[in-house]
């Protein structure tokens, strides 16, 4: 087993809790933005009623309306298209960390982070209110979810990015790819987040196996950001538990802050790392937002059972100390479950 068992229950147990707040958020979209909500007000227009939408929306900004895509050529295109644009992030990332631009890194992170968050909210806080309820703000019609959304947004992402508080990091990692899959559920179906999956799978191998940047990518955001983009749990082993408190009562007592950093510099503690990266949550969570609007909420969460079983698997299959790069695991935990809806 990688991790003590502990840990590892909390790292299935995040991933399932953001599962199932992605269910959550893509289906409100679905419902107040997607489809859905424009049946509603194809038939609310047949009958002459008159439904209040919002005219400034963070969510009708940034989420793209949905498309279908009939033609090969289409769903080539748009999967062709987010893998150049996940390979652009890649490279542009490894050259602002080679040339160690850390302010415009950490920039780019709290703007990704705050949109996702802001996104993630407001579509939470839809299913609080009466349908499409808006009042107006300065000559705007506006949602109360949105406004209740941003400053929560804002808040976790400074709690998140400049204090680097552990439980507002895991926190906001919960709400963050379900605001980043249901930017991308709308324009694919299906087939597409399956052919996504497997590419990323591919890469995924490649990149943790024969070039290694993913591990370089993760200690550098880990040491030089001090951010993380996916679940971040540090623990230690019971010795060395022991051994940290010897070491809190031992600084209580010195009061030169020079000596308590040469007093830990001399001590050696080792302090393990269980991680799961956030394109391990995302990816999967776009093939289950899909599944959820093409076949139901029922099959959606087959596909989430199905998916957090290889995840267990696979970390209590692997070895203390190696790298496993989990979209493998994941996306045939993905496929198993839509296996089983097909039968």
């Amino acid at each position: 087993m990688k991790h003590d068992l502990r840990i590892t229950f909390l790292i299935i147990a995040m991933f399932v809790t953001s599962m199932l707040i992605g269910l959550l958020v893509i289906s409100s979209y679905d419902r107040y933005f997607g489809k859905t909500a424009q049946k509603i007000e194809k038939e609310a227009i047949e009958k002459n009623i008159t439904i209040e939408k919002p005219e400034i929306s963070v969510v009708k900004e940034i989420v793209p309306e949905p498309i279908e895509l009939k033609r090969t050529i289409d769903i080539i295109s748009i999967v062709v298209s987010i893998l150049i644009a996940i390979l652009l992030a890649v490279a542009l990332f490894f050259l602002f960390s080679k040339v160690k631009i850390i302010v415009l890194l950490k920039g780019w992170f709290a703007v990704i982070i705050f949109i996702c968050l802001a996104i993630s909210f407001s579509l939470v806080f839809h299913n609080f209110f009466a349908p499409y309820s808006v009042f107006t703000l300065f000559g705007k019609k506006i949602s109360p979810a949105e406004i209740l959304a941003l400053p929560i947004a804002l808040i976790l992402t400074f709690w998140k990015v400049k204090k680097r508080n552990l439980i507002a990091h895991n926190i906001s990692e919960l709400f963050v790819y379900p605001g980043l899959a249901v930017i991308f559920v709308p324009i694919l179906n299906v087939l597409a987040s399956s052919i996504l999956l497997i590419l990323i799978s591919i890469y995924d191998m490649v990149s943790v196996w024969k070039t290694k940047h993913m591990q370089a990518m993760a200690k550098f955001q880990i040491h030089y950001l001090k951010i993380f983009s996916g679940f971040f749990l540090p623990y230690a082993s019971k010795k060395d538990k022991r051994k940290l408190e010897k070491i809190k009562k031992a600084l209580k007592k010195i009061k030169s802050k020079k000596e308590k950093e040469n007093f830990l510099k001399k001590q050696k503690l080792k302090i393990n790392l269980a991680i799961l990266g956030g394109g391990d949550v995302a990816f999967p969570m776009i093939f289950v937002g899909t599944v959820l609007l093409k076949y139901g909420l029922t099959s959606a969460l087959t596909v989430i059972i199905t998916t957090a079983i290889a995840l267990t698997l696979l970390l209590f299959l692997a070895k203390k100390g190696k790298f496993y790069p989990a979209m493998p695991f994941l996306s045939l935990g993905c496929f198993f479950g839509l296996f089983l809806l097909l039968l």
